[in-house]
């Protein structure tokens, strides 16, 4: 019998985790920070001593893995010892530290009795990217030896993977599109699945049923970023991403008036986030700076796309019935993206004679006289994402937390309908 169903995503941002235990009836999450490093026994042990007693971290806070003699750290207890930036390393080799680190973290927030004799049997769902998917069988072999006996924290644990599923990155947001659509529109349809992703960018595309083709290029969100940082100084990823994010989602459901059926970018000088990122005192070299930092946004946003409309003229068939948009960095190149799938909002009234509108969440065409590919965002599941999990009280996060679970949710879903259908 099954104890636990996981499925996983090693982004570069976050390692996302959903999981759900035999007797809970629905599932819950867990995001990580991506860092992880390798170190010695000698060195946690001297850690702990000295400082790791202080306060009462949660385990997500202090975790870190112990098998055949080696110690990996992981998410936030990482930065504790100097972890290098692996955004261009292959996922799939760090991926097998952070499942083990997931299934200890579950057993212990959900006080899982472990005992010396009992395995643990889990089923898993994993996220790679297109450039990874044919080390998926290397991966299990080496996770089944290291699931077999390991500790996370202070447990001793031995894991039986009784299911292993794979797919590249993408994977679950075409699974929960298949199910709500159903098999016969797949095998009529010409569907394209895009990931924009933090280290990765992916593309799948469908042709009446088939997976075609794949593609996950180095062209995530990260490269928009370090131009910026290389155009100012003082900043790093993580502040001006979330920044950048928390400027964009402040305006990203605001109301339209008739003529504004598109999307809009945040005018990046006037928002509190950005002039956060300031670190001049003096007036008049603060303003300057926001200035600055604020063009560095545009001519790298600029850049970001410019290197993914080259690259999905390149991989992208045509024509297309429709192209799933996942992934929180989309959200920064929605404009870009309207226009380039000649996409507008549908508007509707707020109320009946009102001059103001807000979408209707279906697009029509940007240009009548060109062809318009329809964009579906998160397969359409981003409000089951935040209902499920109770994400809609989120104000600022609640559209970046739902469109960066929401592929890990897909897996998990399929992997939950592969244990109904037996």
């Amino acid at each position: 019998m099954t104890d636990i169903y996981l499925s996983v995503d090693v982004g570069g941002s976050q390692t996302k985790i959903i999981y759900q235990l035999d007797d809970q009836t629905k599932p819950s999450y867990l995001l990580l920070s991506p860092e992880i490093e390798e170190i010695t026994k000698d060195k946690l042990n001297f850690f702990m001593e000295r400082l790791g007693w202080i306060g009462s971290p949660s385990p997500d806070q202090q975790l870190w893995v112990e098998w055949n003699n080696r110690v990996v750290v992981l998410g936030e207890f990482a930065a504790n010892f100097d972890a290098l930036d692996r955004i261009k390393e292959l996922k799939y080799e760090n991926a097998l530290w952070k499942v083990l680190g997931a299934v200890g973290l579950i057993v212990e927030l959900n006080k899982v009795k472990v005992t010396a004799k009992k395995q643990i049997n889990l089923e898993l769902a994993l996220l790679l990217p297109w450039n990874e998917y044919s080390d998926r069988r290397r991966f299990e072999e080496q996770l089944r030896v290291m699931l077999a006996d390991f500790r996370v924290r202070q447990l001793s644990l031995k894991v039986n993977l009784e299911r292993f599923l794979c797919r590249p990155e993408g994977g679950g947001l075409a699974a929960l599109r298949i199910k709500q659509q159903g098999v016969d529109w797949l095998r009529t349809s010409q569907l394209a699945v895009l990931m924009f992703g933090h280290r990765n960018t992916t593309a799948l595309y469908f042709d009446r049923g088939q997976l075609k083709l794949g593609d996950s290029p180095l062209l995530g969100f990260a490269n928009m970023l370090d131009i910026v940082l290389d155009m100012t100084s003082g900043l790093d990823r993580e502040r001006l991403s979330n920044a950048i994010f928390d400027a964009r989602y402040a305006i990203i459901n605001k109301v339209y008036s008739k003529d504004r059926n598109y999307s809009s970018r945040p005018d990046w000088i006037s928002f509190d986030e950005i002039q956060a990122l300031a670190s001049a005192k003096d007036p008049t070299l603060r303003e300057k700076e926001i200035s600055n930092i604020a063009d560095a946004i545009n001519v790298a946003t600029a850049q970001y796309w410019d290197k993914l409309n080259r690259w999905m003229d390149k991989i992208l068939p045509r024509p297309l019935n429709e192209v799933i948009i996942g992934g929180g960095a989309a959200y920064h190149v929605e404009v870009e993206l309207e226009k380039y799938f000649n996409c507008a909002w549908q508007l509707k009234k707020i109320y009946e004679y009102s001059s103001v509108y807000e979408r209707t969440g279906q697009y029509i065409p940007k240009d009548d006289n060109l062809p318009m590919i329809p964009m579906v965002w998160g397969s359409g599941f981003i409000t089951q994402v935040q209902e499920t999990f109770n994400l809609d009280s989120e104000q600022t996060y609640r559209y970046s937390t739902s469109a960066r679970l929401v592929d890990c949710f897909g897996m998990f879903d399929y992997l939950l309908g592969m244990e109904t259908s037996q």
